[in-house]
């Protein structure tokens, strides 16, 4: 058996494997999708836990300190802002039927006003447009809101899974490594070196992002006198986390709120809200995150749809560090098939 045959059954072998890991995993996608949440949390809590315990404590115990600090630390912010929350939403609550009310009356307000017939046709064709654009899109927000409390699930077990991964971490590590030879041990540490640095820089940039386009949303709203800035604000944040349409799901209740008092206020919350955007787009985003994971725009809207349609919320909030991760992975098993 000459090489370049054993070469082309060797690639042939690979292909398969893989093709029906990925049916396996597509099986499996919404359990996956715990399981990778897991994965996630262990990862950002395996540094704080090692830092417990280069000061000698155990690793269980370094681990349930950290899940005390976590959970001391949610409910405080809970408490904090739950009641202003709580608050917001019972006005909002109360004040949607005035809101459908006032939305209602246009139509029959510009009646009132003295345009020519034709200028009155198009201006209420319009007005009908945009109401009916704001009605779709508030139920689409409060669907995917919906969704997203549809997964608790994966919160509750995802923080049980991160616990016994980084408890028998070196255990799990040392076994992974034991199924390779010495010299594959060396570069799977190199690669899991690698797309460590990814995933940080990554993290890093996303978070920060998020922050950022949540407070000066809320700000926004606060400065133009829009109610409920502390909703506004947090949803802006959240739904930020899902890059491209976060900004645009985010930006949707703000703009709502707003022209239900009026249509000057409603257009200036969404420039004000595009504003944050472009600042995120061009100052923030492509130098924290885009430069450092060099991913195409084209790739990462590809990412988002596919991750949506796959797992829904969940797999678009995953979808940019799993293909950041998957662009490292394969360029190492590329170079894996074409070593001689």
């Amino acid at each position: 058996m000459n090489s370049s045959f054993k070469s082309i059954l060797r690639y042939l072998i690979f292909m398969v494997v893989l093709l029906a890991t990925i049916y396996f995993l597509f099986m499996i996608r919404e359990v996956l999708a715990t399981f990778v949440l897991g994965a996630f949390l262990a990862y950002i809590f395996f540094r704080p836990v090692s830092m417990l315990e280069n000061l000698g404590i155990p690793r269980i115990w370094s681990i349930i300190i950290l899940y005390i600090i976590l959970a001391f630390i949610i409910a405080i912010l809970l408490a904090l802002t739950i009641p202003g929350v709580v608050k917001e939403f019972t006005e909002l609550g109360a004040l949607i039927p005035e809101y459908a009310e006032e939305v209602g009356d246009l139509t029959s307000k510009i009646d009132d006003m003295d345009m020519p017939d034709k200028l009155n046709v198009i201006v209420k064709d319009n007005v009908s447009k945009i109401e009916l654009f704001i009605y779709a899109s508030l139920q689409k927000f409060f669907d995917i809101l919906y969704n997203l409390l549809g997964k608790v699930l994966a919160l509750v077990f995802s923080p049980i899974l991160a616990f016994y991964i980084i408890l028998d971490w070196e255990k799990i590590k040392s076994n992974f490594l034991n199924l390779f030879a010495p010299r594959t041990r060396r570069e799977l540490i190199n690669l899991f070196n690698e797309l460590d640095t990814v995933l940080i820089e990554f993290l890093k940039g996303y978070l920060l992002v998020a922050t950022i386009v949540g407070v000066l949303t809320g700000l926004t709203a606060l400065f133009l006198g829009v109610k409920f800035p502390l909703i506004l604000g947090v949803l802006s944040g959240v739904t930020n986390l899902i890059p491209f349409f976060g900004g645009f799901l985010g930006g949707i209740p703000a703009v709502a709120v707003a022209f239900s008092e009026s249509t000057r206020l409603a257009i200036y919350m969404a420039l004000g809200i595009f504003l944050v955007q472009q600042i995120e787009s061009n100052l923030i985003t492509p130098n924290v995150i885009g430069h450092k994971l060099g991913l195409h725009p084209l790739v990462i809207v590809f990412a988002l749809l596919a991750g949506g349609k796959l797992l829904g919320i969940w797999g678009m909030i995953i979808a940019v560090p799993l293909v950041a991760t998957a662009k490292v992975l394969l360029w190492f098993l590329y170079l894996k098939l074409v070593e001689p």
